[in-house]
């Protein structure tokens, strides 16, 4: 069963990056601005910019390793600043919005329970 759960968190967080990584390329997905004007001051500097590009790529490269299985805690930490920042940004600026932001946020959480073991290894601190 926490295979079954494993699984899932890792593929729906994949298929979201890859789809919201695209959608930043080619706008299939409308979004509506966000109601807080320094929200859409942020939002309009980062997608008249290469920012939202860079975004893109890293939700993209995230997503595609979440699939293969031996990359799937590298894609973690590459998928760390940019869930980070969705998070920031609507507690901050847009609370309610859209809502979608929840959805990513829960799974990414959701995957951190399972990569428990991956943190206690990076947190060693070999002696020699």
């Amino acid at each position: 069963m926490k295979t079954i759960i494993k699984n899932v968190l890792q593929w729906g967080l994949a298929l979201l990056m890859i789809v919201f990584g695209l959608n930043k390329f080619f706008g299939f997905i409308a979004v509506d601005p966000p109601a807080d004007p320094t929200a859409q001051q942020f939002m309009g500097a980062m997608f008249g910019s290469y920012l939202a590009k860079v975004v893109a790529v890293n939700e993209i490269v995230g997503g595609l390793l979440l699939i293969i299985p031996k990359t799937r805690f590298i894609a973690w930490l590459i998928l760390a600043p940019v869930m980070f920042n969705i998070i920031a940004f609507h507690v901050a600026h847009d609370f309610i919005g859209n809502g979608i932001w929840l959805l990513p946020s829960a799974l990414y959480i959701g995957l951190a329970y399972f990569h428990q073991e991956h943190f206690k290894t990076l947190s060693k601190i070999n002696s020699l």
